[in-house]
């Protein structure tokens, strides 16, 4: 029994092929995730059913910025890339301290 692929099937696996291939050569980072709950980026903080967050909204050139993350355990400085990053449990504010940096 021989089994044929459609040309629609072919295109659908060549636009997952080169999806796969994109995706793989962007940069991972354990401090900045995406959210769950929505595929947009949200800027600023804000905070959902699945933690406290801070969306850092950029454009090329990218740049790293330091936040202020309000806590009720101790304020503290973050440098974060752009995205969306997850922030501590106890956080209840963060906003952009007005400086650069680098997040490697």
């Amino acid at each position: 029994m021989r089994f044929t692929t459609s040309a629609i099937a072919k295109s659908a696996i060549a636009a997952l092929a080169t999806a796969a291939v994109a995706f793989a050569g962007a940069p991972a980072s354990a401090a900045t995730t995406a959210d769950p709950e929505t595929a947009q980026i949200r800027c600023g903080y804000y905070r959902n059913s699945n933690g406290n967050w801070y969306g850092h909204c950029d454009e090329l050139p990218r740049t790293d910025v330091i936040i202020r993350v309000e806590s009720y355990t101790g304020h503290y400085d973050m440098c974060v890339k752009p995205g969306t990053t997850k922030l501590d449990a106890f956080a209840y504010g963060a906003y952009y301290a007005g400086r650069l940096c680098w997040a490697g």
